[in-house]
């Protein structure tokens, strides 16, 4: 009874609004999540009857969610192995019977257990959910947690373990969930609403378990299961809810999902089907009404006739009927509503996704323009026929009718379109320039706003259609957009300009947006200046676009810019919740910093007092979505720095290496990158005369014990001998390298071998194999021999190319250890000429020049899809480019040639053994087709690099 209140009362502190009892906490209850007997005492309390528990079974199972997402698999503190039976048999039956608030997590934790753990080590699960069909108290609930389990089945790669689990769940689902589609098909009537729910999730199991393949159970019974659907999509609707979905309509859509899926497989069994539910559905999108609760269905009807005319299928249908389809179907839902104006002044943000995004916000006019690229497909001449008749007849009339008349011409003039490079071709029946002139130019600087809107997108999509002087007219315009009253309008006039900026075309860039600077940055700071518009993060990445495109000219401006990147920052600390946008405002210093900084280090002093006060307010508030960037930004500063390090600089260090910042996984790589530049800032001077070498040092041994942070400890190795030397860490080096034998013998993995070897290499490349071999002598007698006959030289064999930095590390310090006469007497010479070949399959790409690839550098120009997450996000204009570890080395081959030399001169009969171990057929299998072969490799070592090998 204590322990169980004093779990309540770390739950309830959680909640305190005191910073520090909050974080004391969630410390003490992630510690307690490993311990056994936690979990089965929070499904206690979760289970509780007693009233004075009740406010508090809401977050218990928040955090038993958590625990489970966090810690059920590879943590490194696991949930015990005693308590996953209890947890896995008490889940599904305690989610049957919680109230809804409850029952959603518990269903949450119900299904990411399933995706570690089912069906091989959950082979319950599956026959429990299925035993509560009979159940319809219950029902929904099941369907749910059912339904989120199988999901795992969709949009999914092919393979042997995906489908051998579907085999699973098939031979166990497929028939009940048949008769249960039956029993509710014949019970509709009886309480609707929530048969029509279960109906729902019944048709989206279907959709999982028919995504992979078409089983043939399901095959054997498609005309059950047809019938079943076409008496679905019949349904009467019971409620007209101007915005709001009926649970018919919700039925109606999920039935056609499933029917879209069927065409796709292009199956025969469905061919007898396919004409009949064409026509239902046809019929069914000109009786919806326009109305925004109708939108989820016309547009899934939409994609299903989008789905069929673009693969072709009952072309015959269609080719007759594609003048009404254009004026019946297309016309009226690309035609403007007056609810969409509505969301066009009131609803910015739903609009815009909905008009440029789609996804789940899908609008009838992104679906209605589908279906036209999609007629375009196949019938392109006609098309664009009759849709420039519309568009000539509809161009002249009201606003509303212009608006519908620009979509359509945008529509048919699209042949050929990415979504970060533009279109790159266009149907040369339309003519897109001569039409913007003529019709859509004049919107840009008056006009009703929606058309500006338009125009302004239309300019975005065509972008590469028009020359820089047609460009150099537009961009002022589109910069005066920016300061419209209309958020949408503000928002696409951003979105031009950014996709206008990124341009591959050399004709429109920095040169020409030069005497527009200050109107452009004065129109896009004043939106994310204004504190009643809410983040904007199409603006910001327009002026993370703009700095990254004028570059070392941001000198003038830099200050405001990051006076005001800086105001914005202070902003979103209170409540970050807009991630795009936060992304984007630390490109924007990012992309800053390297342009300014990178050209001129001197601009570093400037920057950093304009900086801190934000950051230092960042750290200190522990504002965990903003300082993993924090940590990034203030290692690129740091890197670009040429004096000592400043005072700011060393007041952070200290806290920095307190075990708080790196238990939150997402500080992990920025603050590793900024103690690296410390140490290769501060050198002897600040882990020595400082004394923070011990604090690093268990840093690093903190992060090795951890197979998700393994890189970044040998990272921080790397610095130390790189910066110190060996002969600094003389006392501690041997217990490093046993740290680091202990982990390969605890936790070896195909990762961590690759970092140790690589790590070793570096070692041996800028110590000498003569005191590489020294300290693990020390170790154990004969150790050099054993790690590289057992570790080194077969991870080398069997890994895959490494990067070119990585390959020269490596030939570096392996060609060092061919060098060594310890390695040339190892048995026999065995080793000798495994780690010769080794060196050779380095320099495979290498000795060809045509081979050669140059390694990607973290940090250009080039358009990066944004790819960040809740805990960490990489900042792609803070990278820091692949470092040369060995720049003294011009051509690594040239020390391979000298040590093949000096060893077929020392060991007769060792060449022999080099050619023998290349012909294996393990070797070469491994070697593969990356580059030269080994007798091309021997050739060119001879004739170019002057080897003797008698």
């Amino acid at each position: 009874m204590a322990e169980q209140q004093q779990l309540v009362a770390a739950l309830q502190a959680t909640l305190d609004p005191n910073r520090e009892t909050r974080r004391a906490a969630e410390a003490h209850l992630n510690a307690s999540a490993s311990r056994p007997g936690y979990l089965p005492l929070l499904l206690t309390l979760i289970t509780s009857s007693d009233p004075s528990v009740a406010g508090i079974k809401q977050i218990a199972v928040v955090h038993l969610k958590n625990v489970i997402k966090n810690n059920w698999v590879e943590s490194d503190t696991p949930v015990p192995d005693v308590d996953r039976p209890t947890l896995k048999t008490n889940l599904v039956d305690l989610m049957s019977v919680a109230p809804p608030s409850i029952k959603t997590q518990l269903a949450t934790s119900i299904t990411l257990i399933s995706g570690h753990d089912y069906p091989k080590n959950w082979p319950e699960l599956l026959p429990s959910l299925i035993s509560k069909f009979n159940n319809p108290m219950n029902l929904v609930g099941v369907l749910e947690t059912l339904n989120s389990i199988l999901k795992r089945f969709r949009y999914v790669e092919r393979n042997d373990s995906i489908y051998m689990d579907l085999k699973y769940t098939l031979e166990l689902l497929q028939a009940p969930l048949l008769q249960l589609a039956n029993s509710l098909d014949s019970v509709i009537d009886q309480s609707r609403e929530e048969i029509l729910k279960c109906i729902r999730l019944v048709c989206r199991i279907f959709f999982s378990l028919n995504w992979l393949d078409l089983p043939e159970f399901f095959e054997d019974n498609v005309q059950h299961w047809m019938k079943l659907f076409k008496g679905w999509l019949e349904l009467a609707t019971s409620g007209e809810e101007e915005d709001e979905a009926s649970e018919e309509e919700k039925v109606k859509k999920a039935v056609i999902e499933n029917l879209n899926l069927y065409a796709g497989k292009d199956e025969e069994c469905f061919a007898p089907f396919l004409g009949n539910f064409t026509e239902t559905i046809w019929k069914l999108l000109l009786e919806i009404k326009p109305t925004p609760g109708r939108d989820e269905l016309c547009c899934t009807s939409l994609k299903f006739l989008t789905a069929l005319i673009s693969r072709s299928i009952n072309a015959s249908i269609f080719e007759k009927a594609l003048d009404d389809i254009i004026s019946k179907v297309v016309i009226p839902n690309v035609a403007i509503r007056e609810a969409d104006v509505e969301m066009f002044e009131d609803d910015p943000d739903e609009f815009i996704l909905r008009d440029m995004e789609g996804g789940e916000g899908d609008s009838r006019r992104r679906c209605g323009v589908d279906l036209l690229r999609g007629m375009c497909r196949g019938w392109e001449e006609r098309v664009t026929k009759v849709v420039m008749g519309h568009v000539s007849s509809m161009i002249g009339k009201s606003w509303q009718e212009k608006d519908a008349a620009v979509l359509l011409l945008t529509a048919v003039a699209v042949r050929k379109e990415s979504r970060l490079g533009g279109v790159s071709e266009v149907n040369p029946g339309v003519p897109v320039i001569d039409f913007f002139v003529q019709h859509v130019g004049n919107d840009l600087g008056r006009g009703e706003v929606m058309l500006l809107a338009g125009s302004l997108k239309f300019v975005s999509t065509f972008r590469n259609q028009f020359n820089g002087a047609q460009l150099n007219t537009i961009f002022p315009m589109m910069i005066a957009a920016l300061k419209s009253t209309s958020a949408v309008v503000r928002t696409y006039a951003a979105n031009g300009i950014e996709k206008v900026l990124a341009r591959k075309a050399d004709d429109f860039g920095k040169t020409q947006i030069q005497p527009h600077l200050e109107p452009l940055f004065s129109g896009l700071f004043s939106n994310i200046a204004d504190p009643n518009l809410p983040p904007n993060a199409y603006v910001m990445k327009t002026i993370m676009r703009a700095l990254a495109t004028i570059k070392a000219d941001a000198v003038p401006v830099a200050e405001m810019v990051i006076k005001a990147l800086t105001d914005a920052l202070a902003v979103v600390c209170k409540n970050p919740q807009n991630p795009h946008y936060n992304h984007y405002l630390f490109e924007s210093l990012a992309v800053l910093i390297k342009s300014v900084c990178g050209s001129n280090p001197a601009y570093v002093d400037s920057f950093e007092p304009l900086l801190f006060p934000s950051f230092n307010h960042i750290l200190q508030a522990d504002v965990a979505e903003f300082t993993p960037y924090v940590f990034q930004i203030l290692a690129q500063l740091l890197e670009y720095s040429t004096g000592a390090i400043s005072e700011s600089y060393m007041t952070l260090f200290g806290p920095l290496l307190t075990p708080v910042i790196w238990e939150s996984k997402g500080n992990v790589p920025g603050v590793t990158r900024l103690v690296v530049a410390y140490i290769e800032k501060g050198g002897a001077k600040l882990m020595l005369e400082g004394g923070f070498l011990m604090p690093v040092l268990g840093v690093f041994q903190k992060l090795i014990s951890s197979k998700a942070n393994e890189h970044y400890g040998f990272l921080i190795m790397a610095a130390l001998i790189g910066s110190l030397g060996i002969q600094a860490l003389q006392a501690q080096i041997a217990e490093v390298f046993n740290i680091l034998f202990q982990r390969l013998q605890t936790g070896k993995t195909v990762r961590y071998v690759r970092h140790l070897t690589l790590f070793f290499a570096f070692v041996v490349g800028k110590e000498g194999a003569a005191i590489f071999r020294s300290i693990l002598e020390g170790i154990q007698p004969g150790m050099l021999g054993m790690i590289l006959k057992g570790v080194w030289v077969p991870c080398v064999l069997t890994e895959s190319m490494f990067n070119k930095s990585d390959s020269k590390t490596m030939t570096v310090g392996l060609t060092a250890l061919l060098d060594d006469e310890g390695v040339m007497t190892f048995d026999g010479g065995a080793t000798w000429s495994q780690t010769a070949v080794c060196i050779m399959k380095l320099l495979s790409t290498s000795v060809n020049a045509s081979n050669v690839a140059e390694d990607k550098v973290d940090g250009g120009e080039e358009e990066v899809e944004l790819n960040f997450d809740s805990s960490f996000s990489k900042l792609h204009h803070a990278g820091k480019a692949l470092v040369d570890k060995f720049p003294g080395v011009a051509d690594p081959a040239v020390g391979f040639a000298a040590a093949l030399t000096k060893g077929c001169s020392k060991m007769p009969g060792v060449l022999q053994a080099v050619q023998a171990k290349c012909n294996d057929e393990k070797v070469k299998s491994a070697w593969g087709k990356e580059g030269a072969s080994a007798e091309e490799i021997m050739q060119v070592i001879v004739t170019k690099y002057g080897a003797q090998l008698a």
